[in-house]
């Protein structure tokens, strides 16, 4: 789903469109109300509206229509019959913004920025539509320029902060995004240590690919200690102590988050699959998948619990795993795929029919493993925060025990 539209009762609405009607009513209410009914001390006048008015609200009943192009031309006409109203330049603007035509919003602003009898605070919201104008056009570094003039002109602009630290996430400015968050949080009084948790995990990423594994071990305990809920630090805490070949505390730390967070035991498992280790660790690792096996497993993690047993040839663990995962989700197909060829190596041409007849049994239209709680994007890869509408650890899994 477009994270720029809504659906309301079957209904698609755009939300900058939206916004638009919003910004358009205000102005005719102001507009006909401050300057179009004087003040006598009594009731007013009836008298027929002005030309520009009239072209309002023909260009809101195209915006309601979701009608871009004639609502442009319907507002380009009011500009024309009177171009002192910068309210009008301004959803002007938002509506070239909505339709892709980034130049001509971005002019639009411009020509706000470059008028003398226009007051701070109206210039003020044309610099920050540019940079919004800039970031929907994907021009990144001139969007973040703009914010940052925003913010320099007014230093508690919240609006601005929260546009700044979701390009610094965007262009992987983990450090600064951090900053951001710290800044937020001060203007706004909410709590997002969930996501300075986040922020400090992928600054710990990136020292890791560097070799940096000192640093990375501060990042993500800073990362623990402001949210000790967040699954990605822990998990790439094991990791970091695999790399230090502190193997046992690694799997200690992922025991305790399969324990804590069994929905997300897959991941653990999958990373645990892709490690390389001595012949001398595999009764310590054997022993931790023995202890995952007894917990209460998604068909995901057994369909990785068999994974790992399988890559250490312990194939009748594998095998059961496989076989507990089917039996909770029997369309699953990747399971069924392994099942198949590991029947296949042993020459079972009956059970291997059997089970490719369950398969066809139970083919069904495929699905996502994950999905956002928040705009609906669905993905087969986990991302900790969603890229569409941005937000972190909305990305859920699917497929889990009670599906």
């Amino acid at each position: 789903m477009d994270v720029s539209t809504l659906h309301i009762g079957g209904i698609e609405l755009n939300i900058f469109a939206l916004l638009g009607i919003t910004a358009i009513l205000g102005l005719v209410l102001g507009y006909f109300l401050g300057k179009r009914i004087p003040f006598t001390g009594s009731s007013p006048k009836q008298s027929n509206p002005p030309e520009d008015y009239s072209v309002f609200l023909e260009g809101i009943q195209y915006i309601l229509a979701n009608e871009t192009d004639q609502a442009i031309e319907t507002f380009s006409r009011a500009v024309q019959i009177n171009s002192e109203t910068i309210e009008t330049y301004v959803t002007l603007g938002n509506l070239f913004r909505v339709k892709g035509e980034i130049d001509r919003a971005i002019r639009i602003r411009q020509s706000i920025l470059l008028r003398e009898k226009v007051d701070q605070a109206t210039k003020l919201q044309a610099l920050f539509d540019m940079g919004m104008d800039y970031k929907q056009g994907g021009f990144l570094q001139r969007a973040i320029s703009t914010f940052e003039e925003v913010i320099r002109r007014a230093p508690k602009r919240l609006d601005a902060y929260k546009e700044l630290e979701d390009l610094c996430e965007d262009t992987h400015d983990w450090q600064r995004a951090y900053e951001l968050q710290k800044e937020i949080r001060k203007l706004s009084n909410t709590n997002n240590q969930h996501i300075m948790a986040h922020l400090k995990t992928e600054q710990a990423k990136v020292e890791m690919e560097r070799g940096n594994l000192d640093s990375a071990h501060g990042n993500l305990k800073k990362a623990l200690s402001m949210d000790s809920t967040c699954v990605d630090a822990s998990l790439q805490l094991g990791s970091l102590y695999w790399l230090k070949n502190r193997k046992r505390k690694a799997l200690a730390i992922w025991k305790k988050l399969i324990k804590n967070n069994p929905r997300w035991a897959h991941v653990i498992l999958l990373r645990l699959e892709a490690q390389d280790g001595m012949p001398s660790d595999e009764t310590m690792v054997l022993e931790f998948l023995e202890n995952v096996a007894e917990e209460s497993l998604d068909p995901l993690a057994r369909l990785a619990l068999a994974r790992c047993f399988m890559k250490r040839d312990k194939r009748e663990q594998g095998l059961a795993s496989l076989r507990r995962a089917l039996e909770i989700k029997p369309d699953l197909r990747e399971a069924r795929k392994i099942l198949g060829e590991v029947l296949l190596e042993r020459g079972d041409e009956r059970a291997l029919l059997s089970e490719y007849r369950l398969l066809l049994d139970h083919l069904g239209p495929v699905t996502k493993c994950y999905r956002c709680q928040q705009c609906g994007l669905e993905s087969d890869k986990i991302v900790w925060r969603c890229p569409g509408c941005h937000s972190w650890d909305t990305v859920q899994p699917r497929m889990i025990a009670s599906d």
